[in-house]
């Protein structure tokens, strides 16, 4: 009987053990497992903190490419405001042929000295087509520049992507466990976004902009091109005429 009551007990003892052993190796599992969720939340932030940071780098390099457009803009006001200066000049060139031309004509014979003295009230009003021309091509000018979306004639400089036209909104309160850190991360995401959808737009109506500063300038140049042709023209054959006097 001693020796069945000690088998006995050697099989409830083997049994604890075993039982042991059992819960041990289910709280290891149930650690990695835990474990293992953790770090997926990690990896998780993780990666909505790089995509995070690659649409603010995103909005600041839009931002530059928006400033140098900005930037181009005004050289081409510059240049506008230039031609309108040298479709100037050639008024005074034209003005400066006219009288050149009355000189020689009074030079040239009796009849066109009467000619001048009758005309001489009326040479005031032979010079105003070329002013015309002259402000005609600044209007011109002037239109291309006053057409412009005030987004690309007002366009903020040095914008950074926490201000872009942003609207103010609300404070949201987050929490801190990691779904609230990847809600505050997605809410300011979608807001970098807004601000790059806005810029990508103004960049392209400065665009447009550019386009029609540029084919105004490009039909102000070509008839400037006539015009000097033109004043090349009258001058050859002032020229010719003064040589023939002599």
């Amino acid at each position: 009987s001693s020796s069945t009551g000690g088998s006995e007990r050697d099989a409830i003892m083997a049994g604890r053990n075993n039982w042991g052993n059992d819960s041990a190796t289910w709280d290891e599992r149930n650690w990695d497992a835990v474990q293992k969720q953790e770090q997926q939340k990690q990896d998780v932030l993780v990666m909505a903190s790089q995509n995070s940071e690659t649409i603010r780098r995103m909005v600041r390099q839009t931002d530059q490419t928006r400033n140098v457009a900005g930037e181009t803009l005004t050289v081409l006001d510059q240049q506008s405001e230039q031609l309108k200066r040298m479709h100037g000049e050639i008024d005074k060139v034209e003005e400066n042929l006219n009288f050149a031309d009355r000189t020689i004509r009074g030079m040239e014979s009796v009849w066109g000295s009467f000619r001048n003295y009758v005309s001489k009230g009326t040479a005031a009003v032979k010079g105003r087509p070329q002013s015309a021309a002259s402000t005609a091509e600044g209007n011109r000018l002037d239109r291309a520049a006053q057409g412009r979306p005030s987004a690309s004639r007002d366009a903020p400089a040095g914008a950074t992507s926490g201000g872009v036209g942003r609207s103010q909104k609300p404070t949201r309160e987050y929490s801190e466990d990691w779904q609230g850190k990847l809600q505050k991360m997605e809410d300011n995401q979608e807001e970098d976004l807004d601000d790059l959808s806005k810029m990508v737009g103004q960049l392209k109506d400065m665009g447009r902009d550019m386009g029609h500063s540029l084919d105004a300038q490009t039909k102000s140049i070509d008839r400037m091109s006539d015009r000097s042709d033109a004043v090349d023209s009258r001058l050859a054959k002032s020229n010719l005429r003064i040589k023939r006097m002599l």
